[in-house]
């Protein structure tokens, strides 16, 4: 399994990008998208790698006779990048919708004053 610091990094660097971006340029708006997009794509892989071998862990430690609760504990201490990757992304599709929502109202505007 590969280390998604790296695309976590890079999201941040395009959410940031986005941040500080002309909202009235759609092609810089959909460039955003795009990449923003793509690396929530790519991090889901690593989050559901990520939260198999967490569930796997919940279901060993449970096993062997510990209650759910410090399995859930001992599972969150060893992968913390579960946490992590779900905080993230949630933010990173919250950005990709205020993108959508953007663009969409770019659109509606150059159709009202096409008009």
């Amino acid at each position: 399994m590969t280390d998604p610091t790296k695309q976590i990094e890079t999201l941040n660097e395009y959410v940031n990008k986005y941040y500080n971006c002309n909202r009235q340029d759609g092609n810089e708006l959909s460039l955003y998208l795009q990449k923003i997009t793509a690396l929530l794509y790519y991090l889901e892989s690593v989050r559901s790698q990520i939260h198999n071998n967490y569930e796997v862990e919940i279901f060993k430690l449970v096993k062997e006779g510990n209650s759910v609760a410090r399995a859930v504990n001992e599972a969150n201490v060893k992968h913390p990048m579960m946490y992590q990757l779900r905080r993230i992304m949630d933010g990173g599709y919250r950005i990709a919708d205020a993108i959508r929502t953007n663009i969409s109202y770019l659109k509606s505007e150059r159709q009202t004053t096409n008009q």
